[in-house]
Formats: structure tokens, C-alpha cells, sequence
């Protein structure tokens, strides 16, 4: 050993942040990892999940061969194969089911996208099948999909513009550092004075930091943005020239919102009204704001109306595309999420199979099967056969909806094969296994809206490969080779082209920088078929929607199910993965409930408790360790999500503390399918341990004998 030292730039894609990253190798094995000062997103910040990036590549938990299934579905009984022998036997039953029940009878799942999003529905649109499930429908694509009808793009806040006020919605920007536009941007504005709006039914420790918190009931977004709407609207807080120039359908809308008054808003929200007034004056009176939503909006059956009411409100303040306010994505010229799928490839005849694309309009307009549908699709046979799938990146039975459901509906496949770096539940539901690479060990190019950059394979893991190389295996086996590129950076060199760089000499360059242009508008209008934002979409009501927002009241609490849950994900992980990772695992062995100290009283219990959340006093929950704060409010419980026990082999002990175990699809959006995972009625109950039972059974026989006990009194106890 030489003991020669190098380092690395890279990006990390631990999360979806794409902070800067400096991989230090020793004799060509990863030694260190830290973030790049010089990357002009992150500064040099780099948090737990990116340190943990090096657990990825030693652990020995990692899946480093191919394997077969040998026992019965779930049994966890597999026998080492080779990577041919794999692929063959996935690419064998691609074809049989293809040959026996049509193109469609192929799903394609997708989870975490570690920019392979577009690999998987080029290989989707090759085959000819329109089905790809994931977590869209309540992640990302509810916004995407609003912002893109209501003004036809999608936008980013402008943090470098300095914007007087941001709205921090449904968002926990500190923490999750999501979409290229991470956390160190808000923190350096709000050093440079901007005033943060906080919107979340927890008091995080960001919204401890606002200047104001909204601390709404879960579910009751959409009322609140249209409560907004209205406050502008009536105050003449709205910017007239721009709506008078550049939207279409503002008469309808404001005839709308007269329903969402004050009294009302604060009413459905649980809000003061004063409090609501002073974000209105805060947000409409400022030079400069923006808009930060997260996913917490896009997790209940009002997610899409939220959105786009959240759309029309930044119109209606003059902030859209403006400095300091909401930046319509300009992409650079590379071939990434919106040229690579080659959506040509399909026919119109197959995009009209998919699943779920009469009822999810919108959803099937961006490509997207809601996980709800298909359940349903698979478990009835209906409208056609679906007979196999193929995973990447995603462990649905831990974070689809409606576990059960899942579960079922995948051991009903003929076929299913799971390509990840971990055997999780999903896996061990699988036929055949494949071991994927993390982002150390793979050549990607990073599209965000505000760079490009290369991500550079660092190391080999023997045994394990890339989702792209695998989809290109796959696609020469199928006879899809011609769809594809002969090797990976034939690939890469072709998205590449338009900006003459090759992925060698991209490398070099390590990072472009995008240039931000402001009031696009003025010169090309907006992407929309009118040209001007639609405040009132034609084209929605034409399809059976409504033309403007509507909020859908949620769920009511019972006398059975008194509590509203809402759930969150832990700091160190990322959505389901990462359990099993001694850096980011340390801190957190459990799965927590967030209960106010009322609600835990009346309870009877205490921090460090377990208890059992159910949606059916009759049926089984979901056991969480309790953790008293008074950061919710009494009638609200925060679950931590995406929660699974990697040392488990039995399926069900793997998950037993899995929000969704007890979630379901019955309440979903109309647009787009999104369950409703926040917002739900739920009802709480200590576990009572074995130990705690023993200890009471004394107490217990001796309080029934000094009453008398023995005879019929005695039996009736017992009973």
C-alpha cells in the first residue's frame, strides 16, 4: 500500500439537496467524506445522511449478488445467481408476460430517484407499457403538475433575490435541504433580513425561528390558501397591472374565494383570525416573497387544489418570476427529465391503458400510476391482467399506502423482481433480487434548476451495479437496445450534446452554473395554451374537473378516533432507507409519536411509553414510542414515517411500526390520486408489556377476593 491520497468532487445523493461533496480516496478506496466549500449551492455544508455515505459502500449488510427465490413468497429463502442468469430471468418473464397479456401487463415501480427517473420510463416507454407507480402522487408532482397548468412551469425560490418574506409551507426547508435548493440558501437570506411564515402543524425548530406560525389543523391547507386568496382580493393587495395583463379567469376566482372569509378560514384551520390577516398584509405587502411547499401539502385529497391555489396566490402578489419570488425554471440544454424518457416511444393506444388514467386525469398526464389504483388493478384483474414488475429504488410496502393492500397485490404477481442495496420487506416479496449500486459507485449527471454537475463514480462494490446499467442489460435482452446507447457514457454523452461537452471533458468542468432570468413573460408569455396564467383552468373543467380550487373538508374525529395524525420523517434518514446504517441509525433505535402533555395525561402515559395507533378499535395498529411536547396541539399526533426494522426477517414484525399499516386509499384526489397520509383520525391505546401485565396480576386477584371473590363473581372477572 502506497498510502497516496486524492480527493474527489462529487455531489451527494444521500436526499434529493444535491449538496457539493469531497470524497477522499486512499489507494483508491473511500476514506472521508465532506462537503465542497467551493460548490456554490451547499458552501460546504454536509449533513449526517451524506457523512453516512461511506456506511453505504462497507456495509455488510449490502446485497452483493443476484438471488433467487427458493421458498415461498416472503420467506426470506433465496440461492446466489449470476448477473445473466438474473437478467435473463427477468427479461424471460417480461416476455411472457408481454406475449400473454399484452405490453401494459408490465409496472414498472420507481422510488427514490437517484436521477435514473428518466432511465426507468424510456425502458417503460420502449416495452410499451404505460404503468409506472411511485410516490408522485404524493411527493413532487402535485406541484409540478399545478404550477405547470396554472402558468406552465415550475418554479424555485429565488433565496439569491433576497425576498422580505418567505412562505415556508407545509416545509421543513432547515432540515430537509430538498430540490437542489437546500436549506443554507433560506438560513443566508434570513441572515440578511428576510421575515419567515411558517405553515405546519408542528412547531419545528424552523418555525421557531419565524417571525409567524401558522399552526393549522392538519388537512386544512387548501381552505387557508384560498382564505389567503381572499384577504388580497378584498384588501387590494393583489398586483392589478399584472393580473390584468397576464392572467385569465380572475373574476371567477375572486367570485369563489368570497366563500373563504376570515370567520370561515380560521374556523376550518383552527387558526386566529388576526393571525391569519397579518400573513396576508405580511406576504402581499412585501417588495419581494416567495413561496417554499413541500410535501406535507401534497399528502392528503386536496393536494393539487392546494397547489394550485398556492399558484394563483403568488401570481396574484406579483411574485412570479420576479426577484426575490417564485422563478420559473429555465433548463439548460441538456437532455434530462423531459427528453430522455422518449414519451414518443409509446402509442397513444398504450398511454390510454393506464391504469388509473380515467380516474387520476392529471397524475396520468405526467406518466404516473398511483400506487391505489394499481392495488386495486392487480387484486381485481380489472380493466386488464397486470402480471409482472420490476422495482428500482423502492420499498412500497413500507412506503406505499395501504400496506395491506400492497402486500397483497404484490404476492398476487406472477412475477417480481427488486432491484435495491438492501433486502427489505419488499425484497424478500421478491422472485428474483438484484443488487444496486449506491451514488459512489456510478457516473450520473445532477440536473437541478440552478446547476448541473457531475457526479463521479468514486469505487466499485463487487457484485452490485447501477439502476442504468441494468435497464441497459435489460433493454439489449427485450431487443430495446436500439431505444438505448451501447454503453453508459455513450449515454451520457449524448444528454450532453447541447451543450458540446462530452462526459470526459463534463467531468473536468465538474459544475455549470444556470443562468436565472427573471420576467421571461414579458417577452414569451407562458407556457400555458392561453398564454396567460390561468387562475380558472378551461382545460380542467373541460375534463371534468373544477375551474378553480376547491377545498374538500377533512375527515372528522370520532369519540373512537379522537386524534388528527400527521406524520414526519426522522433527520437522519430518507424516507424509508438508511435503518440500518450505524451513522444514522445512532440516534434514533425507535419509532416516536409526538403527543401533547394533555393528550398524554389523559392517556396515562409518559415519554418513553409505547402505544398502539389504530384506525379500527377492532383491528391491529401501529406501535410507536411515545414522546411528550407541547410542539402539537392536543388533538394532533405526530407519527414518524417510513419506518421499518431492517434485523427482522418476518415481513410483518419488519413493519409493524409503518404509518402504512393503518393508512388506506379511500380518501384520495381527484386530480391525482394522493392518499391521504396527513390529516387522518386516529385513535391512541398503551401497549400494556407482558412484564407490566405479570406485575398486576396479583394486585388484581387480591382486590377480586377482598370483594368476595370465588363463585360467580370470581368467573365473571375471569371472563
Amino acid at each position: 500500500m502506497s498510502g497516496e491520497t486524492t480527493t474527489v468532487k462529487s455531489v451527494c445523493r444521500m436526499c434529493h439537496g444535491g449538496c457539493g461533496a469531497l470524497v477522499e480516496l486512499t489507494d483508491g478506496v473511500p476514506t472521508g467524506i465532506s462537503g465542497d466549500p467551493e460548490n456554490p449551492t451547499s458552501r460546504g455544508y454536509f449533513c449526517i445522511k451524506g457523512k453516512a455515505s461511506l456506511d453505504l459502500v462497507s456495509s455488510p449488510d449490502r446485497l452483493r449478488t443476484p438471488l433467487a427465490r427458493t421458498g415461498p413468497r416472503g420467506s426470506g429463502s433465496f440461492k446466489p445467481i449470476s448477473w445473466d442468469e438474473a437478467l435473463d430471468e427477468v427479461a424471460r418473464n417480461l416476455r411472457r408476460s408481454m406475449k400473454q397479456f399484452g405490453s401494459e401487463s408490465v409496472v414498472f415501480g420507481q422510488g427514490t430517484d437517484r436521477n435514473y427517473q428518466e432511465w426507468v420510463f424510456r425502458l417503460a416507454n420502449a416495452i410499451g407499457t404505460p404503468n409506472v407507480v411511485g410516490p408522485a402522487h404524493v411527493c413532487f408532482y402535485p406541484r409540478v403538475m399545478a404550477s405547470i397548468l396554472t402558468y406552465g412551469g415550475f418554479t424555485f425560490c429565488d433565496y439569491h433575490g433576497d425576498p422580505e418574506v418567505v412562505l415556508l409551507w407545509g416545509s421543513n426547508k432547515v432540515n430537509t435541504h430538498s430540490d437542489g435548493v437546500i436549506g443554507v440558501d433560506l438560513l443566508g437570506a434570513l441572515e440578511r433580513g428576510s421575515r419567515l411564515v411558517v405553515i405546519d402543524p408542528r412547531r419545528t425548530r424552523t418555525a421557531e425561528r419565524a417571525t409567524l406560525h401558522l399552526q393549522l389543523k392538519p388537512g386544512t391547507d387548501a381552505a387557508l390558501a384560498l382564505g389567503l386568496i381572499h384577504l388580497l382580493i378584498a384588501h387590494d393587495w393583489y398586483d392589478e397591472q399584472f393580473v390584468a395583463r397576464h392572467t385569465s379567469g380572475f373574476d371567477e376566482l375572486e367570485r369563489h374565494v368570497r366563500a373563504y372569509d376570515l370567520s370561515t378560514v380560521a374556523g376550518i384551520t383552527g387558526l386566529e383570525p388576526s393571525l391569519i390577516e397579518t400573513a396576508a398584509r405580511m406576504y402581499a405587502r412585501a417588495s419581494r416573497a416567495c413561496i417554499e411547499a413541500g410535501t406535507g401539502v401534497s399528502q392528503s385529497d386536496n393536494a393539487f387544489d392546494t397547489h394550485r391555489a398556492i399558484a394563483a396566490l403568488s401570481a396574484l402578489s406579483g411574485n412570479l418570476d420576479a426577484p426575490g419570488g417564485d422563478v420559473i425554471w429555465d433548463p439548460m440544454p441538456i437532455e434530462g427529465r423531459r427528453g430522455f424518457p422518449r414519451t414518443d416511444l409509446l402509442s397513444e393506444e398504450q398511454a390510454a391503458k393506464r391504469i388509473g388514467g380515467t380516474a387520476h386525469k392529471v397524475l396520468s398526464m405526467s406518466g404516473w400510476v398511483a400506487p391505489g389504483d394499481l392495488q386495486e388493478a392487480i387484486l381485481r384483474d380489472s380493466p386488464y391482467r397486470i402480471s409482472s414488475m420490476v422495482v428500482f429504488g423502492s420499498n412500497p410496502l413500507v412506503s406505499h399506502e395501504n400496506a395491506t393492500a400492497t402486500e397483497a397485490a404484490l404476492t398476487k404477481l406472477d412475477f417480481l423482481a427488486v432491484a435495491d442495496m438492501f433486502m427489505t420487506p419488499t425484497a424478500r416479496l421478491a422472485d428474483i433480487v438484484l443488487p444496486a449500486s449506491s451514488w459512489l459507485e456510478r457516473d450520473q449527471i445532477v440536473e437541478f434548476n440552478s446547476y448541473i454537475a457531475a457526479r463521479q463514480r468514486v469505487v466499485t462494490v463487487e457484485g452490485a451495479r447501477s439502476d442504468e446499467e441494468m435497464i441497459l442489460d435489460l433493454a439489449r435482452r427485450l431487443d430495446l437496445g436500439h431505444h438505448f446507447y451501447p454503453s453508459l457514457e455513450d449515454a451520457l454523452d449524448a444528454k450532453l450534446s447541447g451543450i458540446d461537452l462530452t462526459w470526459q471533458q463534463f467531468k473536468k468542468v465538474g459544475h455549470l452554473p444556470n443562468t436565472r432570468r427573471y420576467r421571461k413573460y414579458a417577452t414569451a408569455g407562458f407556457r400555458t395554451r392561453s398564454g396567460r396564467v390561468d387562475l380558472a383552468h378551461r382545460g380542467l373543467e373541460a375534463m371534468g374537473y373544477d375551474a378553480v380550487p376547491v377545498f374538500r373538508p377533512p375527515a372528522s374525529t370520532t369519540d373512537e378516533l379522537p386524534f388528527v395524525m400527521t406524520s414526519a420523517h426522522n433527520l437522519p434518514f430518507f424516507n424509508t432507507e438508511f435503518r440500518q446504517l450505524p451513522t444514522t441509525s445512532r440516534r434514533y433505535r425507535e419509532p416516536h409519536v409526538t403527543i401533547h402533555p394533555r393528550s398524554a395525561a389523559g392517556l396515562a402515559v409518559a415519554d418513553g411509553d409505547q402505544v398502539e395507533i389504530y384506525r379500527d378499535l377492532e383491528g391491529a395498529g401501529v406501535v410507536m414510542t411515545v414522546k411528550v411536547s407541547d410542539t402539537v396541539a392536543p388533538d394532533v399526533i405526530v407519527a414518524d414515517a417510513g419506518w421499518w426494522y431492517p434485523g427482522e426477517e418476518d415481513i410483518h414484525a419488519a413493519t409493524r411500526s409503518s404509518i402504512n399499516r393503518i393508512t388506506d386509499s379511500g380518501r384520495r384526489d381527484p386530480y391525482m390520486g394522493s392518499s391521504t397520509l396527513r390529516g387522518v383520525p386516529v385513535g391512541l391505546r398503551p401497549v400494556v408489556t407482558a412484564e407490566a401485565e405479570a406485575e398486576a396480576e396479583p394486585e388484581e386477584t387480591a382486590d377480586a377476593e377482598a370483594e368476595g371473590g370465588g363463585g360467580a363473581h370470581g368467573a365473571h372477572s375471569t371472563h
